[in-house]
């Protein structure tokens, strides 16, 4: 998107509801998980390198093309690229609430 995405700016969305747990959403059929089994140490590593890699684009990209750049979000519609960086925070804050839930009801 950054390289060949055109300059779509949107309004900034409230992505920080994210982390509500009272609001079940439906993730959708591309991000639904798959039965392919990971090892702990895989995950980790998988985790470590998108976010290095996310760190590095950042760092790298042109701050104001990310907020005049935008890509569709299934929940809140368009979102800007900085918007997108911000998401991801609050997306793992979500699944680490989730976590816990889950432990908490495990005997």
């Amino acid at each position: 998107m950054l390289k060949h995405g055109e300059s779509q700016p949107v309004e900034e969305k409230p992505i920080h509801l994210t982390v509500d747990r009272s609001k079940k959403v439906e993730a959708p059929d591309f991000a639904r998980p798959s039965d392919r089994f990971f090892t702990r140490h895989e995950l980790e590593e998988k985790l470590h390198q998108s976010r290095q890699r996310l760190r590095q684009i950042t760092e790298q990209a042109n701050p104001a093309d990310l907020e005049a750049k935008s890509f569709p979000h299934p929940i809140f519609g368009p979102l800007n690229l900085k918007q997108w960086v911000e998401f991801v925070g609050y997306h793992e804050q979500r699944h680490l609430a989730q976590m816990e839930e889950i432990k908490a009801q495990l005997p």
